[in-house]
């Protein structure tokens, strides 16, 4: 009997997580025998929730080749994608202990049924390869990964804190990658909210991340600067936004990766009646800056993406336009919403999404985007739940990096690029039935690259050629257990 104890106290010893683990379930078990109201809450106000996802993709891009000389060929079009994949996740929330503490984990896995071409990693299953340092770009994997494990904190619902493996929430400029799936950092986040009655809200919050993982990564990494090997210590960010609750809301936001790289961005938006249907609009700023850093600077002085959209419903259609301005001087040659440049590294905050392929975010380019939707089931009761939309985007006047050659003379300085694409989309959602929200979407683009360069050359290192690209996405939501079964 000595002999065990002195073994256990040496394992303890040895590694101090187990000793912490072990100190945590035998108070969570004591403070549940001495506290059962405590308990019941923990228990019953928590869920068991997650979807089952069905993910198929065909995409083929134009091939062209370009020699020393500057000398051109056409290879025509080559499968770059052709995947089907089964992703599911599970997630397990507790309820608050004594309306203060609470935990969360959820995990996911993808089975690759078929993958083809030479579009590695497909972003749905897993890299070949566990981090995105070692990633070779040759295969995707079947798995299985943890995306987040936190615990939760709250105080009398104006204070909230989150710290573990988590998904940035708050109004900070951190966002994580999306496939199925949200992508996860290591850190924190905390936030307040003041509501000030009529006179408006005020939410803020900071967050601080040492790691992340892209979500078609198995493991979370450290974040680096664009060399790929000169560490960043973490990434931080706070902001705030303020609800005028008269249908006008401001937003703000500042970041930094640490010794390398700053981050802005401001929101304004409005929301008013027009001939008595509602009208959308907003404004956006995202800037960019180097800090004083040892290595090649990603940006010649500040570099910043502005944009303004419009969206108005008009019984079952739908009115949308979006616009953009980009300014991104320097050695990349386009912007990111980001603050550590290199690909799955990290992810930031952008209200701009297109479906459309290309970024449209090449320095100088100014890009602009049209949608019109509609709702079928205005048509009929059979068709309820249908959704059709089709949308066209053309971008102008995209600059090449200021990357030069062996002379020291800028290669392709005189170039400006045209880009377009054009998108179709029709889905569904079960409306009733064990099956009530459950969705099929199908999704077409074409995009146009309009110039004869390879792929991610010539000073364009974001636009590649011209692409076909079919998406057909089901997901089938599930819940285990929740309370509002009860």
């Amino acid at each position: 009997m000595n002999n065990d104890n002195q073994l256990v106290s040496k394992s303890l010893k040895k590694y101090p997580f187990l000793k912490r683990s072990t100190a945590f379930i035998v108070s969570s078990l004591l403070l549940f025998d001495t506290v059962p109201v405590y308990a019941n809450h923990f228990l019953e106000d928590g869920s068991v929730t997650g979807n089952i996802f069905f993910w198929n993709r065909d995409r083929e891009r134009k091939d062209i080749s370009q020699d020393l000389n500057g000398n051109r060929q056409y290879h025509g079009y080559k499968k770059n994608i052709r995947q089907s994949t089964f992703n599911a996740n599970l997630d397990v929330k507790s309820g608050f202990i004594a309306d203060i503490l609470a935990f969360e984990v959820g995990g996911y896995g993808a089975w690759e049924v078929s993958n083809g071409g030479n579009g590695h990693p497909n972003e749905i299953g897993f890299s070949g390869k566990r981090t995105r340092w070692d990633e070779n770009w040759k295969k995707d994997v079947s798995g299985a990964s943890v995306y987040k494990a936190l615990v939760n904190l709250k105080l009398d619902d104006k204070f909230w804190l989150k710290a573990g493996y988590i998904q940035p929430s708050g109004q900070t400029l951190l966002a994580p990658h999306w496939s199925l799936l949200p992508g996860t950092y290591r850190g924190f986040e905390a936030g307040t909210v003041f509501d000030f009655q009529d006179n408006g809200v005020l939410s803020m919050s900071y967050m601080w991340a040492d790691k992340y993982k892209a979500p078609w990564y198995k493991r979370v990494y450290n974040f680096r600067q664009w060399d790929n090997k000169t560490e960043i210590s973490y990434l931080h960010s706070a902001g705030l936004k303020y609800d005028f609750k008269n249908n006008l809301v401001l937003e703000g936001a500042f970041g930094q990766a640490h010794n390398y790289m700053n981050q802005y961005f401001a929101k304004a938006s409005y929301k008013m009646d027009v001939l008595d249907n509602p009208l959308s609009m907003s404004y956006q700023f995202y800037g960019a800056k180097d800090q004083h850093h040892r290595g090649l600077d990603v940006y010649d002085g500040l570099a910043w993406l502005q944009s303004a959209s419009l969206q108005y419903q008009i019984g079952p259609v739908g009115l949308r336009a979006e616009g953009v301005i980009v300014k991104a001087e320097g050695n990349q040659g386009f912007f990111l919403q980001r603050m550590t440049p290199s690909y799955a590294s990290s992810n930031g905050r952008l209200d701009v999404w297109w479906n459309s392929r290309s970024d449209f975010n090449a320095d100088g380019e100014k890009a602009l985007f049209a949608e019109i939707s509609y709702d079928l089931g205005h048509l009929s009761n059979y068709l309820a739940g249908w959704r059709t939309a089709t949308s066209y985007a053309y971008g102008w006047d995209a600059k090449p990096n200021s990357s030069k050659n062996q002379s020291g003379q800028r290669n392709f300085k005189s170039q400006r690029l045209i880009e377009s694409a054009w998108n179709i989309d029709l889905s569904y959602t079960v409306q009733e039935s064990w099956a009530k929200d459950s969705s099929f979407q199908l999704h077409y683009t074409r995009y146009n690259n309009h110039s004869n360069n390879p792929s991610w050359s010539n000073g364009y290192d974001n636009i590649f050629q011209d692409e076909h690209d079919i998406k057909f996405i089901v997901t089938l939501p599930f819940t285990i257990f929740s309370p509002n079964q009860k």
